[in-house]
């Protein structure tokens, strides 16, 4: 009876043990995304709901009625932001088939590849502060771009292409393209590289030629990393935003919805309602982007998969 108890006790212990080793192990991820996340977007979702005034805070959908004001005004900074943020997003469908085509010829080892892989690479090596000092520096007006627009338009004196609004938005975008090919290069080089060789020394025995291979053979098979990319752009469409933050700070017309929440946290003032339109901002946003994501995902998933 003793020995029986005395292994009871030490399977209890040790069950005990291994119980504390596990949640030591996932205890303080449970913990972080609790206060992280379920806290902090619950909280989010019900400052929608208020307003402050000198006579304390209520409940209310008054968040909402200013943001809809704002809609009514042509020239409001929401419809600014609204409108740059649909640019950001086409910019980005736009970018996705050019980095599939650059990952293809990449892929295919044309004259020089290994140099424009280091070119296309580097961009996600070095910090984003690094470039955008750099992209300054180009932009600047001792630079060559606002010297050669100031001699294609016949201006006084060079402009400036981030503290403009004529031009800001452009270069803005710009630097989205300098930029943008690299993420995409390193998913869809990495897609490339898993496709069998055997598939395309098939094609080739039976005469499939660069053109055809790349659109009835290569993208079926990344048809899935196509796919998830895609879907995962159009789950954040009301998120699309340059680099605002190291570039323009939302000025001269560049604004995007992300960005314009950003705004409304970061510069909050004392017994202001900030906090609150810009909840009700981005819980309006987060709503609108529901149905186009479950579309979108019953559309594609209709793509059968090509295995391999």
């Amino acid at each position: 009876m003793q020995n029986a108890a005395k292994t009871s006790a030490e399977q209890k212990k040790a069950a005990v043990k291994k119980y504390l080793f596990i949640f030591s192990i996932i205890g303080i991820q449970l913990i972080n995304f609790a206060i992280f996340y379920i806290y902090v977007n619950a909280n989010s979702i019900l400052m929608a709901f208020k307003w402050s005034n000198s006579g304390g805070e209520y409940w209310t959908l008054h968040a909402f009625e200013v943001m809809f004001s704002q809609f009514s005004n042509s020239g409001s900074e929401i419809l600014i932001a609204l409108r740059n943020t649909f640019i950001y997003f086409g910019l980005g469908v736009v970018m996705l088939p050019i980095s599939f085509t650059t990952s293809y010829f990449m892929y295919k080892k044309i004259f020089g590849y290994q140099a424009f892989r280091i070119i296309f690479f580097l961009p996600s090596v070095l910090s984003a502060v690094v470039w955008s000092m750099l992209y300054k520096q180009i932009l600047g007006v001792n630079g060559p771009i606002a010297a050669l627009i100031q001699n294609m338009q016949n201006l006084p004196e060079p402009p400036v292409l981030l503290a403009d609004s004529k031009y800001a938005l452009g270069a803005v975008l710009g630097y989205s393209i300098w930029l943008g090919i690299a993420g995409n290069f390193i998913i869809f080089s990495g897609t490339l590289t898993r496709i069998p060789e055997s598939v395309i020394e098939a094609g080739k025995l039976d005469g499939v030629g660069w053109l055809r291979e790349l659109w009835q053979v290569i993208l079926p098979l990344m048809w899935p990393t196509m796919s998830t990319m895609l879907l995962l752009m159009l789950s954040g469409i009301f998120t699309s935003s340059g680099n605002l933050l190291l570039l323009t700070g939302g000025a001269y017309n560049t604004n995007s919805i992300s960005y314009l929440i950003f705004q409304q946290v970061y510069n909050v003032a004392e017994d202001s309602n900030t906090y609150n339109y810009g909840s009700a901002i981005g819980m309006f946003f987060t709503l609108l982007t529901i149905p186009v994501v479950f579309v979108s995902r019953y559309f594609m998933n209709r793509i059968e998969d090509v295995e391999y």
